[in-house]
C-alpha cells in the first residue's frame, strides 16, 4: 500500500469531519485517475475504506460513517478510461506510438507483423537503454524484408521471438508499462504513415489491457527465439 498510503491519507482526513464532500470526492476520484491506479489498487482502496469505516463505527457514529462509507465507494468506483483513435496516411498513429514508447517506464510487450520503421525502432532501442524491459515478438518472413529492424534490435540486446510456422505472426499491439494498449491495422513501417490507410487505438482498459498481455503470453511460449 506504500504507493497508495497518500489516498489513505487523504481518505483518513476526510472521515475526521464526519463527511466526504462533493469536493474531497471529486479530488479523490482525481488522484486515482493521475495516479494510474489498477484495478487491484482500487481493490485495495476499498477494503482500506471498509477498514477505516470499521474503526470509526467502533466510536458509535454509525449514521455519518454510514453515509461516509457510500460516499467513498462511490468515488472508488472507476469508470472505464475512454480510448483515442488515429488514422494514416499522416504522422498521427507514428506519434501516438511513438509517444507511449518514450513514456514506458516498466516493460514493453511488442507483438507486430513487421518493424521497419527507423524512428519506431530508435524508440524501442532508447526504451531498452533506460532499462525498460522489452520484449517483442514478429513475423519470421517480415524479419528477412529489406529494412527491418529485427536484427538490429536484436543485436543490441532486446529479445526477439518469431513466428516459425507456414503462416504468419500478424498482429499489431504493444502493452506498455502493464496499463496502455495500441492496437489496429498499423503496421509500424514507413510506407504505412506515408501512405496506406491505417489506424489505431490507444486505450487504458484494464480488461483489454488484461486480455492482450494474456495472450502476448501465450505468444511468447510458443514462439521461436531469433537467432
Amino acid at each position: 500500500m506504500t504507493r497508495l498510503e497518500g489516498i489513505v491519507e487523504f481518505m483518513r482526513n476526510s472521515l475526521s469531519d464526519e463527511v466526504l464532500s462533493r469536493q474531497e470526492r471529486r479530488e479523490l476520484k482525481e488522484m486515482i485517475a493521475q495516479m494510474h491506479c489498477t484495478p487491484e489498487e482500487v481493490g485495495a482502496l476499498r477494503s482500506r475504506a471498509f477498514e477505516l469505516a470499521a474503526e470509526a463505527a467502533q466510536s458509535q457514529r454509525f449514521p455519518f460513517v454510514l453515509d461516509w462509507l457510500k460516499s467513498t465507494l462511490n468515488a472508488l468506483t472507476v469508470a472505464p478510461e475512454p480510448g483515442e483513435v488515429f488514422f494514416s496516411p499522416g504522422e498521427a498513429c507514428q506519434a501516438a506510438i511513438l509517444r507511449t514508447i518514450d513514456h514506458s517506464t516498466t516493460t514493453l510487450k511488442v507483438c507486430v507483423f513487421t518493424i521497419s520503421d527507423d524512428r519506431i525502432a530508435r524508440s524501442l532501442l532508447a526504451a531498452h537503454r533506460k532499462g525498460v524491459s522489452v520484449r517483442i515478438i514478429t513475423d519470421n518472413d517480415k524479419s528477412l524484408d529489406e529494412g527491418s529492424d529485427i536484427h538490429t534490435l536484436h543485436r543490441e540486446g532486446l529479445t526477439v521471438r518469431m513466428d516459425t510456422s507456414p503462416n504468419h505472426m500478424h498482429h499489431k499491439f504493444l502493452v506498455a508499462d502493464t496499463h496502455t494498449l495500441i492496437t489496429g491495422s498499423y503496421n509500424w513501417t514507413r510506407s504505412a504513415a506515408k501512405f496506406n490507410h491505417e489506424n489505431i487505438v490507444v486505450t487504458r482498459d484494464a480488461s483489454m489491457v488484461a486480455s492482450f498481455t494474456d495472450h502476448f503470453e501465450k505468444l511468447w511460449t510458443e514462439m521461436t527465439p531469433y537467432h
